[in-house]
Formats: structure tokens, C-alpha cells, sequence
């Protein structure tokens, strides 16, 4: 009996492979970031917010590339939770800014830790040389798709 599955190798091994790669490493940092208490993606606004304090939240949907409606939700969950804070800005009350609390800092490191060593594992038996290839291959690949 054919699978679904294999159809879909079959008819594309390229997409196929990188859809297993994508949902493998998606799930060893989802785990990990619950182990932070975060959501996937959070560690990615804890990060920004870290060397970019004080910045607004349309300056963060502009660095980050998402949707404002996606950073506004996130943003407040992670108020609700204690890793950020807003504050108006004291020269423009419209203006809203955005700065770690001591939770957020506190998982920084965490989770750049985190990103290494999901990195080190994706590429455990790859050399630095293979490493930096296949980086170049699915920034083309990306790219190709975009």
C-alpha cells in the first residue's frame, strides 16, 4: 500500500525532507522554550526587545517581519506573563514603549543558549564547511519560493 507520504516524497524529496527538518527543529525548540515559559516565537521578541529597549511596537513588527495583529497578540501574553512590560513614552502619551521586566531578561540567555544548541544538534556529523553550505542552500531555496 502507497502512503500519502510517500507520494509526497516521491513527487517532492526536496520539500518533503525540508517540511521533516522544519517540524523536527520546530519541536526541540518549542520544548525548550516551554521550558522558559514561553510560546514559540516569543524568544524571538524577547531577544529584539533586549537589545532594542524602549522601542515601540511598530518598530518590532518592522524588525521582525510578522503581522502587527501576530507581535500585538504575543505581546500581550507576554505581558500577561511577566517578561514585558509597555510604558508611554513621557514626551508623546500616544506613543507606547516596550522593555524587558526582570523575568524577560532573565531568559535571554536561555534562549540564545537554546538557539546554539538546537543548532548544534540540526547539524551534529555536518562540518563547519557542509554547515554553511546547507545555510546557503535554504536561504536559495527560500529565496527561489519567495
Amino acid at each position: 500500500m502507497t502512503t500519502g507520504r510517500q507520494i509526497a516524497a516521491d513527487s517532492g524529496p526536496v520539500g518533503y525532507a525540508l517540511a521533516r527538518a522544519t517540524r523536527a527543529h520546530r519541536s526541540v525548540l518549542q520544548r525548550r522554550m516551554a521550558q522558559l515559559g514561553l510560546h514559540l516565537g516569543q524568544e524571538l521578541l524577547i531577544v529584539d526587545i533586549h537589545h532594542n529597549p524602549d522601542t515601540t511596537q511598530a518598530e518590532l513588527v518592522e524588525r521582525i517581519g510578522l503581522e502587527q495583529p501576530t507581535i500585538a497578540k504575543a505581546l500581550t501574553r507576554m505581558e500577561r506573563t511577566g517578561f514585558i512590560q509597555r510604558t508611554t513614552d513621557p514626551g508623546d502619551r500616544r506613543v507606547t514603549r516596550l522593555r524587558l521586566t526582570e523575568r524577560g531578561a532573565a531568559v535571554v540567555d536561555a534562549v540564545t543558549a537554546a538557539w546554539a544548541d538546537t543548532e548544534a544538534q540540526a547539524t551534529a556529523g555536518l562540518t563547519d564547511a557542509e554547515a554553511q553550505q546547507l545555510a546557503r542552500l535554504l536561504t536559495a531555496l527560500r529565496d527561489n519560493l519567495e
